[in-house]
């Protein structure tokens, strides 16, 4: 007589149990979340696959092997449903296929033993088989998570390599940004795309300064300044080096050992050459740019300037990398003068400082939603051979260009400016992306001021700090969306061949805008679109945001399945 159970152990048993309860629960969730998805719009197949998946399940726990085979059923059409949606885009299809890939392993490993509680031949060679395969293709997908993939399929034809004409090369990287417009382009053309991959290391520098993090954001950030032969780095402690370019032999080293407890870094440094001629601005109605003489012989004729992460501005001697003597107070300025109560690391200095004609510009980062009390955003130009201040911008005082009297503080948790700024010297304008009040999330006690400049992009006479305009971006900021770069000038093409002189700059929100620089108006189509508030009482919320249209951006669409990870 032929048994319709086999003596298959507890062990076995109870594996078979558990997997399909494991299975039973993810279908239930497919199901039930399909349901949702169904209802908003979205992808049929979660609730397509819950279904046969908790069926599956159910077949298992009661030791059924066509449980395993509905479970590959379900997968292989998983499979063509993630190649119909997605293609072959990695992140995308493997998101899809991974988790029910290490399932259909283990189902299929589980196979032989169903088979064999219904007292039928186990079949482990064919099993083991499909098993190493689906495991194969798991381990394959799992390691390929840590390799560098194209977000973004190349597609159209490449552009045409340019050679730079005679006379055009680049020579330095004197900003933060390559140059004053912010371009971030290198005019140079021995190193292309067809030949980089020859590249070989010429040299290695060891700074001695470790980014030892604790968690709290100690990295190596810097970017380099080149001038002539000479390199100068910023390590996490402020420390300044310079090295020669060619042979990265190191020529001085400041040492600062600037600290704080979090957001132990350097991203860069500002460069002044008093020898240098000195341009003035072309636009009609600006103003000139300072001079600033310095006795013949006198040393910091080059110098370099760092805000460091203590909140002190510093000037170096580009030549020696002994502090400036004439400036500030034996060589630095407290940047915490004026600010009242400013612990660390409640007021830091995150991005490089701008050189703005004859004018230090800096900002400052403002701790996120620590306390309703905390420093405010000034701005601040600083002459560059005294570091005398000659202006503050402060958001929560606009008309007035003065330090704050004895006893007194600049306004206290107004919007700031953390990123890079960019200077345009044919107008003498400096160009401040802002961020929002201290409190990012909570906008009912900000002021009108508070909500005038919160993300927005300001513009500052360089020489007297006056307000040219400013344009906002986010109203009633609720969402950290501080403006997070320095913008880039360019010449907009406009109607009748004319060159509009511009900016432009991306935001936290994916936008991309492009504004005239002489007045902050957009260049391209901005719109009004109506958003639904919360219900916080009290909150001014904004019933409309702008939206920039007319540039390509990751937003300007409702999220579809397709451009997620799971549909």
């Amino acid at each position: 007589m032929t048994s319709t159970t086999s003596d298959t152990g507890i062990l076995a048993r109870g594996w078979l149990i558990l997997l399909g309860l494991i299975i039973t629960l993810a279908g239930l969730f497919f199901a039930i979340g399909g349901i949702r998805l169904v209802t908003l719009g979205g992808s049929w197949y979660f609730l397509l696959a819950g279904i046969p998946l908790t069926i599956s399940g159910g077949l298992i726990i009661t030791r059924r092997p066509a449980g395993a085979i509905l479970f590959g059923v379900t997968f292989l059409a998983t499979i063509l449903w993630a190649l119909w949606e997605v293609g072959l885009s990695f992140w995308p299809l493997i998101s899809r296929l991974l988790a029910m890939g290490v399932g259909a392993t283990v189902v299929a490993l589980s196979w032989p033993l169903l088979r064999r509680t219904r007292g039928l031949a186990p079949f482990w060679r064919p099993a083991l088989g499909v098993a190493a395969v689906l495991a194969v293709g798991s381990i394959a997908g799992f390691v390929g998570m840590f390799r560098p993939h194209d977000p973004v399929a190349f597609s159209g034809m490449p552009e045409a390599l340019i050679p730079v004409a005679a006379g055009q090369a680049q020579k330095d990287w004197a900003s933060y940004g390559n140059d004053q417009a912010n371009t971030r382009f290198a005019a140079l053309d021995q190193i292309n795309r067809d030949n980089v991959k020859a590249l070989k290391v010429a040299w290695t520098y060891r700074t001695g300064d470790v980014a030892v993090s604790d968690g709290n954001g100690a990295e190596d950030q810097t970017t380099p300044l080149q001038i002539g032969d000479t390199v100068y780095v910023c390590t996490p402690h402020n420390n300044v080096i310079a090295l020669d370019a060619d042979t990265g032999r190191e020529k001085w080293k400041a040492m600062i050992n600037a600290k704080s407890q979090v957001w132990q870094r350097c991203r860069g440094l500002a460069y002044f050459d008093v020898h240098a001629p000195l341009p003035q601005p072309a636009a009609p109605g600006s103003t000139p740019v300072t001079t600033v003489p310095l006795p013949a012989g006198a040393p910091c004729g080059r110098r370099l300037l760092l805000n460091t992460i203590d909140a002190r501005l510093i000037a170096i001697d580009a030549d020696t990398g002994r502090f400036c003597p004439g400036f500030g107070v034996n060589g630095a300025v407290d940047l915490k003068a004026g600010l009242g109560a400013a612990p660390d690391p409640q007021y830091q200095l995150t991005s490089a400082p701008t050189m703005a004609g004859t004018t230090v510009v800096v900002g400052g980062r403002i701790a996120d939603n620590v306390q309703t009390d905390m420093p405010g955003g000034v701005l601040r130009g600083f002459d560059v051979i005294t570091g005398k201040m000659r202006w503050a911008f402060d958001p929560g005082n606009p008309a007035d260009r003065n330090a704050p009297a004895e006893g007194k503080t600049y306004a206290r948790s107004t919007p700031n400016s953390w990123a890079g700024m960019t200077y345009d010297a044919a107008s003498n304008t400096v160009f401040i992306p802002m961020g929002s009040p201290s409190v990012d999330i909570y906008g009912v006690p900000r002021t009108p001021l508070e909500h005038r400049y919160g993300a927005s992009m300001l513009a500052l006479d360089a020489t007297t700090g006056n307000e040219k305009w400013h344009y906002q971006t986010v109203r009633n900021d609720l969402w950290d969306f501080d403006l997070p770069m320095a913008p880039t000038l360019i010449d907009f093409p406009a109607a009748g061949g004319r060159a509009v002189p511009a900016l432009v700059f991306g935001t936290k929100a994916g936008q991309i805008y492009v504004l005239d620089r002489r007045t902050g108006q957009p260049l391209t189509k901005v719109v009004d679109v109506p958003v639904k508030p919360a219900n916080i009482p009290g909150e001014p919320y904004a019933l409309t945001q702008p939206r920039s249209r007319a540039q390509p951006t990751p937003s300007r669409s409702a999220p579809v399945s397709t451009s997620t990870w799971t549909g």
